[in-house]
């Protein structure tokens, strides 16, 4: 069973800023760095004209996380997100995101869209979230349901403040 994902970003600025921001190795690069403190680091970046393939990697410490989950995992937990994104087209871009970790079976993948709009442009998500694990996994997935909608709002707020300090 899996847990679906729909989020939605509304932005006042043109999907081509939206998009080139997402696109600039130099604003997942200052994510890293802002993260550092917090374990993120760089998995993968590979950068074209207008697309890019980007993964963060983050330890979490088992400390931090609800008992549920903590009593259940295998060895330390290390979660990679990513995000892949294409050339936008006529105020257009498609892109996917996928989550995977170590010590506990947890996929999410899905798809995201970046159009603009006559207020300025919109980034809507979908995906899915599935943790196999008997039992317990369906609560597992609406906590990192809410963990990864959390990191979508955070995005939203901080390609706005990139685009604000870089414009």
């Amino acid at each position: 069973m899996s847990r679906r994902i729909e989020f939605t970003a509304n932005y006042t600025r043109p999907a081509a800023e939206i998009h080139r921001t997402l696109t600039d190795e130099g604003f997942w690069r200052n994510r890293v760095e802002q993260g550092a403190d917090k374990g993120l680091t760089l998995a993968r970046l590979t950068a074209g004209e207008g697309t890019i393939d980007v993964a963060l990697a983050q330890d979490i410490d088992k400390a931090a996380l609800p008992g549920v989950v903590s009593k259940i995992l295998k060895g330390e937990l290390s979660i990679t997100r990513g995000e892949v994104w294409g050339p936008l087209t006529d105020g257009k871009a498609e892109g996917t995101f996928s989550t995977t970790a170590t010590g506990i079976p947890i996929n999410a993948s899905g798809t995201a869209t970046l159009v603009d709009t006559a207020e300025g442009s919109t980034l809507t998500v979908e995906g899915d979230v599935e943790v196999s694990v008997r039992l317990i996994g369906g609560t597992i997935e609406g906590l990192v349901t809410e963990q990864i909608l959390g990191i979508l709002a955070k995005d939203q707020e901080v390609v706005e403040e990139w685009i604000t300090a870089n414009s």
